[in-house]
């Protein structure tokens, strides 16, 4: 599978194929051949040569995501609409809960229980590492819940607030 992505501005062509945990992939003039482990939502482990790494990937708007490596967080964008899984689908149904990506402090609310919002839409901005990530609702609703306060110290995937 073939996608145009964006990664912290810069275009690439990335091309991958899989088989069962493992995954080739190309980007540019570099090939890739590695394992890939998920041992939960979000999470991957994966070995490429004799080195391993864990990724956490999160989506942060319809086409947009987050993905930390090695401690460093890298915001990405798929740019190719006809070669793109969906992050996020529309029909999602039921209560999501909007969690902290990695420890952090909330620096604004922008969104108070009770609030409708949008797909997409920004509900909480958490500070990590001096760069400030904008929590986004997965789909359309309406806030039931906020679980924080301005200022507060949130840890890694700590429920920040509930959209139903």
């Amino acid at each position: 599978m073939k996608y145009d992505v964006e990664i912290q501005g810069r275009q690439a062509t990335i091309e991958l194929e899989q088989r069962d945990s493992r995954i080739k992939a190309r980007a540019g003039s570099r090939h890739y051949d590695i394992e890939v482990v998920t041992p939960e939502e979000g999470v991957y482990s994966f070995r490429a040569d004799d080195r391993v790494y864990e990724a956490r990937v999160w989506a942060v708007g319809p086409e947009t995501f987050n993905v930390t490596i090695g401690g460093r967080l890298f915001s990405a964008r798929i740019i190719d609409r006809k070669h793109r899984r969906p992050v996020s689908e529309p029909g999602i149904e039921g209560r999501q809960n909007l969690v902290a990506p990695m420890p952090g402090k909330v620096v604004r609310l922008l969104l108070a229980a009770g609030a409708e919002v949008a797909l997409g839409q920004g509900v909480v901005v958490v500070e990590a590492m001096k760069m400030q990530n904008e929590i986004k609702s997965p789909k359309a609703g309406r806030v039931i819940e906020v679980r924080v306060i301005e200022g507060a110290t949130v840890n890694a995937n700590q429920v920040l607030a509930v959209v139903e």
